[in-house]
């Protein structure tokens, strides 16, 4: 491949111009003093998308010129102390690596070399528009898949883009391996998507569900635990690992990897046969209680511990300590479903609460109600910028139909693992990748071979990866977050929408 550095910079150019954490000023601001000494200087705004839950966090910028010089807080913002990856975005806009315009592979795939050259944006868009028509005529719009993987910025673009080719066969890297396993057990307990809540002034006990939050949650989680363990909430931890978060708890419960549902029904079956369920919740809400007390009679603390691992007497007391309540839970966006039994693992434990009654109520898990069409999990898509009802009428269309009835049933994105068998099948020739990474796969050989065997492939991105990208016709260079139009966010009710006013290095087009 050719090296498209584009900008005049080298790593350790870059490294010396990073002054050390310690001299970062209380700002939080890289380049602090530098920058005040020069002169016309402008302030951004923007949002930062490393954790590819964005738009999260927000970041005030410094530019002179076209060159921004300094990233620190947006103290208006929501989202407003920046942790290192906030504050390293520069590093990434001026890696000498980024992919900064477009590229056509010139040798046949397979070769060692793609021999990718640059070409203009005029004939990169030209190719894929002709050859996308070219699927669309022959095939049917159903042969192209539309995929969007991270930051998950463009996912209402690349929805819209799906809708108005004619394919329904629209996937995410959440319809892979993400956070849409957790979902789905979410909906088929809740009926909506909800993985929990904090710990508030009345909340007395807090069940934390396979998530380490100390990392893996927004800022202010790991505060807010820490305050309700030194006011005396119960803090119990599933969690088969000792993290940071289970250091915390009164009860910590290591079950053996891929048991979570086994550990579920026997702390559900002390609640049941100790009368701790809330009976009256259950009646008026709950549907399939009586069956499911029957199937849990089987999963005594002692058949849970031999299941498990975790001690009987463990089991029992985490059930006693929850129920005391209110209380509330934090559920992990995706590592149960990561296993074979993943969606029922995070069903199990998402019954514990539910037959509590601990549902919208104070101390209790609460459910928020967002802006009317804003769906939270495509961050910023609406049902009618992407005529979410079309997608919905399709479900039955789709090839995910035999392979995952429930999740066809349920779920508007595509289930693409069986990329490969669809591809030699020919039921899927195009792939258009917004952001995507054929790693997410646990056999990406299979997946990358499946890609390279399709009529026609493109995708976009910030850089060139070998085994995603080594096989496509087209790569085009994507705008980074101080590039682009920054998507709004919705946080508490309260809606950010910001415009980034730098423009995008080398030919990269503000829009995905």
């Amino acid at each position: 491949m050719s090296n498209q550095k584009g900008v005049g910079l080298t790593r350790r150019t870059i490294l010396k111009s990073i002054p050390a954490l310690s001299a970062v000023s209380a700002a939080g601001q890289f380049f602090t003093g530098s920058a005040q000494a020069q002169e016309g200087l402008e302030f951004g705004y923007t949002i930062c998308d490393n954790c590819n839950q964005m738009p999260m966090c927000g970041i005030r910028f410094q530019k002179q010129g076209n060159t921004v010089v300094s990233v620190g807080n947006w103290k208006e913002h929501n989202g407003k102390l920046l942790c290192n990856k906030g504050l390293a975005t520069l590093q990434r806009l001026y890696n000498p690596n980024r992919l900064l315009y477009p590229m056509k592979r010139t040798n046949p795939k397979g070769s060692e070399d793609p021999g990718f050259v640059r070409i203009s944006w005029e004939e990169a868009l030209a190719t894929i528009a002709s050859n996308l028509k070219a699927i669309k005529e022959k095939y049917g719009p159903e042969k192209i898949l539309v995929f969007c993987g991270d930051p998950k910025e463009p996912r209402p673009a690349a929805m819209r883009l799906a809708r108005y080719l004619g394919t329904y066969h629209y996937a995410t890297e959440s319809s892979v391996a993400c956070r849409k396993g957790s979902l789905l057990a979410e909906q088929l307990v809740y009926g909506s998507e909800y993985s929990g809540g904090g710990c508030g002034p009345k909340t007395k006990s807090y069940m934390v569900m396979a998530t380490n939050g100390a990392w893996s949650k927004p800022h202010g989680w790991w505060n807010m635990i820490n305050a309700a363990k030194k006011r005396g909430v119960n803090i119990i931890v599933i969690d088969s690992r000792r993290t940071k978060t289970a250091e915390l708890a009164t009860v910590h419960l290591q079950p053996r990897q891929g048991t979570d549902a086994a550990l579920g029904a026997g702390i559900c079956r002390v609640l049941f046969e100790e009368g701790l369920y809330n009976k009256e919740f259950c009646d008026k809400w709950v549907h399939g209680v009586e069956e499911y007390r029957n199937y849990c009679k089987d999963f005594t603390p002692e058949k849970t511990e031999e299941l498990t691992g975790v001690p009987a007497e463990l089991v029992v007391k985490a059930a006693r300590l929850y129920a005391q309540g209110p209380g509330s839970f934090a559920l992990t966006s995706q590592s149960l479903s990561h296993s074979t039994n993943g969606v029922n693992n995070a069903r199990a434990l998402l019954n514990i609460p539910a037959i509590l009654g601990f549902v919208d109520i104070p101390g209790g898990a609460l459910f928020g109600v967002g802006p009317k069409g804003y769906i939270v999990h495509d961050n910023g898509l609406t049902e009618d910028f992407v005529d979410y009802k079309w997608f919905k009428e399709h479900k039955k269309d789709r090839l995910d139909k035999d392979f995952v009835p429930v999740w066809n049933h349920t779920q508007v994105q595509f289930n693409p693992n069986q990329l490969p068998e669809h591809v030699k099948n020919g039921k899927i020739r195009a792939f258009c990748g917004f952001g995507y990474n054929v790693m997410i796969w646990p056999q990406p050989d299979q997946y990358a071979e499946a890609i390279k065997n399709m009529d026609f492939s493109f995708a976009t991105d910030y850089f060139y990866r070998d085994i995603s990208h080594r096989d496509l016709d087209i790569i085009l260079p994507a705008a980074m977050n101080f590039e682009r139009y920054a998507p709004f966010g919705n946080h508490g009710g309260n809606m950010v929408s910001v415009r980034t006013p730098t423009k995008p290095m080398g030919e990269a087009k503000e829009d995905w």
